[in-house]
């Protein structure tokens, strides 16, 4: 039976999260209501039975609903893990390619004056800047508190999350990680306003289109030298 893949103390624990996720939202879906408030029910009999043979049947028969409901989430009305992240998993799947999903996060460059003498050096700059546009852009979907509830439900029920909601959660912490190193690392710790956050997103957006833009040119001049 499935609920032997984990402990009955942790199947007892995604059952109040998932009562608790049901009491948030306002719901017409009878059915999944009324599992909620048995499964309350019989989490509460087995705190509360003196019995350690009616503990044990109680326990089993909970464990077995909870798991039932847990696997039915996708039409049960809950933020489910991952759900709040949507949007940013669309943007994902656009360059998932074979076993890596994702493409690395790469630091914002410092050089100005970029020059390219030959195709593979303008093509560096390209894939560079591009990938440096991606997660600048992608970043600017994940808001602070975004991942908050995702890492929550890592926290409390990893085991019972898909190794593919794992990943996306690792990989959008990562790189809001590396972010936010690199934004203590540059001193920049004033408060921005909204439109001044905005502001600086778009120029270093600029700047990047920029870069490609000034490899080309230089790239350009290079051919038309030898001619």
């Amino acid at each position: 039976m499935e609920q032997l893949k984990y402990s009955e103390e942790k199947v007892l624990k995604l059952g109040k999260t998932l009562i608790l996720e049901l009491e948030l939202d306002y719901t017409g879906n009878t059915l999944a209501r009324w599992m909620a408030h048995y499964i309350a029910e019989l989490i509460q009999k087995v705190e509360t039975s003196e019995s350690e043979e009616e503990k044990e049947q109680l326990k089993k028969e909970c464990c077995e609903l909870i798991l039932e409901l847990w696997n039915k989430r996708e039409r049960v009305p809950i933020k489910k893990p991952t759900e709040r992240l949507k949007p940013i998993i669309s943007v994902l799947e656009l360059l998932k390619e074979n076993e890596h999903p994702f493409i690395p996060f790469i630091l914002p460059s410092n050089s100005k004056n970029i020059k390219s003498k030959t195709w593979s050096e303008f093509l560096k700059v390209v894939k560079e800047s591009s990938e440096r546009i991606f997660n600048k852009s992608l970043l600017s979907l994940i808001d602070d508190k975004i991942l908050e509830k995702d890492n929550q439900w890592v926290e409390k029920h990893g085991e019972f999350l898909s190794n593919e909601e794992i990943v996306i959660i690792k990989y959008l912490n990562d790189i809001n990680e590396v972010e936010i190193q690199f934004v203590d690392a540059a001193d920049d710790k004033i408060e921005k306003k909204d439109s001044e956050k905005l502001d600086e997103l778009f120029n270093q957006l600029e700047n990047f289109i920029d870069e490609q833009k000034n490899a080309l040119l230089s790239l350009k001049a290079e051919f038309k030298k030898d001619k």
